[in-house]
């Protein structure tokens, strides 16, 4: 009978910020969670999140979630901060 394939799950928080990016929770395998607090004038909040088999195919998804609804804002910061950049 085969053995099931190592799995991992690891996912990182950004806050866009009007001084920039800003880390905020996370999670490596095998460590646990990491809950930092969400940062004072965070506009936007990207979750980027990895599930990866152990010699198989890996998925990337980031999930990105407005905190305000001024996305004139939301789009300056991206222009002059850029995209969020991840360690995973």
């Amino acid at each position: 009978m085969a053995q099931p394939m190592s799995t991992s799950e690891e996912w990182e928080e950004l806050h866009l910020t009007p001084a920039g990016w800003v880390a905020g929770s996370y999670r490596h395998t095998p460590w646990p969670v990491v809950d930092v607090s969400p940062p004072e004038g965070g506009v936007l909040m990207v979750r980027r999140h990895v599930t990866a088999t152990y010699c198989g195919p890996s998925r990337a998804v980031e999930d990105r979630t407005p905190q305000t609804q001024d996305m004139a804002l939301i789009e300056s910061l991206l222009a002059q901060y850029g995209g969020p950049e991840f360690g995973i």
